[in-house]
């Protein structure tokens, strides 16, 4: 099972930064997940939370690259910079209803990040569900919002798409949808994945890798690795792979 960092790795963190993908890596992550957002200049900016805490409300959508830059937000480009084609790279872009960057189906961060991995160099043909599963890391590209990844998926980029779900929707329904839309994978829920005891089964099945997320403690690491998924974004991931490599013993 791939171990892949939260927000590049909340623990020890700061969450979404150069220092917290490069850490997970360099301690033996295969990969890193983080957030994609834009600034009011249009630059593309890896931050989690819709609006700033400090000042409280402001929205990063409204900032300007300059000032999201001066309090430890870093640009894409220098996430990508810092991964460098180590493990994996899972991009989540977000775009929910109620949150002020939200624009859907117009989907601006979107075509921003297709149009920054197109200058970046990353086009040519789409990896395999066999390509990732031999491990060939890469760019893969999720979000809740299907329209988001649809825009992605049809740019003809070198890079993978996932379908992210809320922990409410069934496997077998992310399945479905992922399956059809043409993506690689399904990223569900935890609660999602244990309350489906064959969910791994299924996403081969239907030849689809099956990632989930949000994994927080060890226990949690070794259901769902039980569950046969292909891989789990974790809030620690360095305690996860150091954990599932250390053998338990036999009582």
């Amino acid at each position: 099972m791939e171990v892949l960092g939260h927000r590049g790795s909340r623990v020890p963190g700061p969450e979404n930064t150069v220092e917290a993908v490069d850490a997970a890596l360099r301690a033996g992550a295969d990969g890193v997940e983080i957030d994609v957002r834009r600034s009011a200049d249009g630059d593309l900016v890896c931050v989690h939370d819709a609006r700033l805490s400090r000042p409280a409300g402001r929205a990063v959508v409204r900032q300007p690259t300059e000032a999201l830059r001066a309090r430890g937000i870093p640009l894409f480009d220098e996430i990508l910079d810092v991964w460098a084609g180590r493990g994996r790279l899972i991009c989540e872009i977000k775009n929910q209803p109620g949150q002020p960057d939200f624009d859907a189906p117009r989907e601006r961060t979107a075509r921003a990040l297709a149009a920054r991995l197109r200058a970046r160099g990353w086009t040519g043909p789409r990896p395999t569900v066999a390509d990732l599963d031999a491990g060939g890391g890469g760019i893969t590209v999720s979000s809740f919002d299907w329209f988001a990844i649809e825009a992605v998926r049809d740019a003809e980029l070198a890079v993978t798409t996932a379908f992210l779900t809320m922990p409410r929707m069934s496997v077998s329904g992310g399945l479905a949808y992922a399956r059809s839309a043409g993506h690689a994978e399904l990223h569900a829920h935890t609660s999602a994945v244990l309350g489906s005891p064959d969910a791994g089964a299924r996403a081969r099945h239907a030849g689809l890798r099956l990632v989930t997320w949000t994994v927080t403690g060890v226990g949690a690491a070794r259901q769902v690795r039980d569950a046969g998924v292909a891989g789990a974004i974790c809030d620690d991931p360095v305690e996860i792979r150091q954990a599932l490599d250390t053998p338990r013993p036999p009582f």
